[in-house]
């Protein structure tokens, strides 16, 4: 071990060479484009991919490929892009034979940021070695990854190593890895840490070898895991888990079908669990040799936190079946239940509700539950992200997907340019053939003239869409009149860096800092969903930054919110920092909140709260949070 890093840091020697070249290189001529949303640069070669790399100004650019690019027969020493904040749209084109030793940081991205955006991109035969946070498409992650792969070996001599991604804070979704993973801690078959990040519909297969918190999809996980599945091999000494290693946040409506073998704390779903673990199940093979196996080994969790774990509605294969030891913490179930979709009631199954839609489970004849969108399984096409594509672009990558492009219905966007898509709608799978209508940004500031309310508290402006609501933002005049929701509100497709209503300034050392709401929202029993916040710094964030002490909120849901702040330092652990006041609903309080509830959210990094509220200094009746709350001193 130690000649291998002491080779590795000779090798840093020739780092500097590389990058003279890479700046020596000047100004690249790309394919095509002007680098805006509209026009992204085109790439055909590798030149103008590691161009890419060697000038800060374009590293804000857009970038589309339009060839497979083969970086074979060059060693790297470092990321080929060392900081990137614009988008590359792969266009199912991949990036073949990346090759790197190094200390920290390997990736073909270094850092994407927050407002970074890769999309539909393969990354194949990587060979990647060094000493910490390594991934075969990013060492860091703060931005969004959507439909991204990878196949290769990934190596770290310390810890933070994953098949795709080192570590997560941003969002990774519908992207997939087969990458030998190995490493010291952490460590993951498509990331080593998801901390405060998110994963959404992800798959691993590869085989993952490590020391401490090792998972066939993440090593550790302080955020959420949402519709992922893993079937790879997991081998290490303690914290495995076939789907997460060490569970510090939400793993909701997944499931593990692989091997996990090892010493203690090993478990067929997650090794360690120390927060929420909803609707999921395990089939995974888990073998441990470890001191404490009879009580630290599970077919669902090898050992749990009794005074913070929830696990609810959750599977695994019974002892009798051949599964792994019941240790008490999920329900066992025998073969014959495990296929039978009467086994899990509490399930969203695919083609239970009356219309035939919807669903996140697909109960396959005779064989044990998928998600939806495996489609390979359930014979259901995924509907193609098209969010921030150009109208027509969205619509022919519907067709090209199967589907008949609908409708067009234009709202109010704060950022996306005139005529780019927000969503689909629905944005889930569908039979082939099916009609999907598309939401689209109108440039266009919404006008609260034209609202058919006055603001009254006898005649409240009425909010039906999502871009009236985040028009609010622009509006402080309007913080103190009277709103009221006529319709469910979903906001997929828009980020958030602070409260969409009142946000406070970046400090809690004085207080709130700011305006806050001073009116009155009536959700009349709506809801507002997939409400999505990456805060920055310290601060007041949610729904409202601040209810003011006239303020009132009553009669609201919010399905599937999240609220974040970005961890405090690159460095994984357990435990977030307390960092700022965060709730769901509001990251403050000092009016009155009736009759509101949360479900399925997550708050990461607050200093109090129960995931509605950061900070109440008013008055919560009738409500109530099924929220995980982690980096908190207080809460659930």
């Amino acid at each position: 071990m130690d000649s291998k890093r002491n080779s590795i840091v000779g090798g840093i020697v020739c780092a500097a060479v590389i990058l003279c070249c890479v700046n020596g290189w000047g100004a690249v001529e790309f394919a095509g484009g002007t680098g805006e949303p509209n026009d992204p640069y085109q790439i055909a070669t590798a030149e103008q991919l590691i161009a890419i790399g060697s000038d800060p100004n374009l590293a804000k650019s857009h970038f589309v490929l339009t060839a497979s690019i083969d970086l074979s027969g060059t060693t790297w020493w470092s990321a080929v892009i060392p900081s990137f904040s614009g988008s590359l749209n792969g266009n199912g084109f991949a990036i073949r034979g990346f090759t790197a030793r190094g200390i920290d940081s390997l990736g073909l991205f270094e850092r994407i940021d927050s407002t970074g955006r890769v999309t539909n991109l393969r990354m194949e035969d990587v060979d990647l070695t060094g000493v910490g946070y390594v991934g075969a498409l990013a060492a860091y992650n703060a931005g969004a990854v959507h439909d991204c792969a990878g196949t290769g070996v990934v190596i770290s001599i310390g810890q933070l190593a994953g098949g795709l991604v080192g570590y997560n804070a941003g969002i990774v979704a519908g992207s997939f890895s087969a990458v030998q993973v190995m490493g010291n801690s952490f460590v993951g078959g498509l990331v080593g840490s998801n901390a405060r990040g998110v994963l959404v519909d992800c798959h691993s297969a590869g085989a993952v070898l490590g020391y401490s918190y090792v998972g066939g999809l993440a090593g550790s996980n302080d955020g959420s895991v949402t519709g992922c599945y893993a079937d790879g091999e997991v081998i290490g000494a303690s914290g495995l888990g076939g789907l997460v290693g060490s569970n510090l946040g939400l793993v909701r409506g997944s499931y593990a079908a692989g091997t996990v073998a090892g010493g203690n704390d090993a478990g067929g779903l997650v090794g360690y669990n120390q927060k929420m673990i909803l609707s999921s199940y395990s089939v995974a093979e888990v073998t441990s040799h470890g001191k404490y196996t009879e009580s630290f080994v599970g077919g669902l969790v090898g050992r749990g936190a009794n005074l913070t774990m929830v696990v609810k509605d959750s599977y695994f294969l019974a002892p009798s079946d051949g599964g792994a030891p019941d240790n008490k913490i999920g329900k066992p179930l025998t073969i014959t239940q495990l296929t039978q979709q009467a086994s899990f009631p509490a399930w969203d199954f695919w083609g239970a509700d009356a219309d035939g839609a919807g669903g996140h489970w697909f109960m396959p004849v005779d064989s044990f539950p998928v998600l939806a969108w495996q489609t390979e399984v359930t014979g259901l096409r995924n509907v193609p992200n098209v969010t921030g594509l150009p109208l027509e672009q969205a619509q022919a990558a519907l067709t090209a997907a199967g589907f008949v492009p609908g409708d067009v219905r234009y709202d109010f966007h704060r950022t996306l340019p005139a005529g780019c898509v927000i969503h689909a709608e629905p944005h889930s799978v569908l039979p082939v053939g099916a009609t999907v209508a598309l939401v689209a940004s109108s440039g266009e500031a919404y006008d609260w003239a034209d609202n058919p309310g006055d603001g009254s508290a006898a005649d409240p402006y009425q909010i039906a869409t999502a871009g009236q609501l985040e028009s609010l933002t622009d509006h402080p005049e309007l913080w103190d009149r009277h709103f009221v929701l006529t319709a469910d509100v979903d906001l997929t497709g828009r980020t958030y860096q602070a409260a969409l209503i009142a946000p406070g300034t970046h400090s809690t050392t004085a207080g709130f800092q700011g305006t806050p709401f001073a009116g009155s929202l009536d959700g009349q029993g709506h809801a507002i969903r997939n409400l999505f916040i990456q805060a920055g710094g310290q601060g007041y964030a949610g729904l409202f930054g601040m209810i003011g002490k006239t303020g009132r909120v009553e009669q609201l849901g919010l399905l599937d919110a999240i609220v974040k702040t970005p961890p405090s330092s690159g460095t994984a652990t357990r435990s977030g920092s307390v960092t700022s006041y965060l709730g769901v609903l509001a990251g403050g309080n000092e009016g009155a909140i009736a009759d509101c509830s949360a479900v399925g959210g997550l708050v990461i990094g607050v200093s109090s709260g129960d995931g509605l509220v950061g900070v109440n200094r008013g008055t919560v009746t009738d409500c109530s949070a099924d929220v995980v709350v982690t980096g908190s001193t207080t809460g659930r």
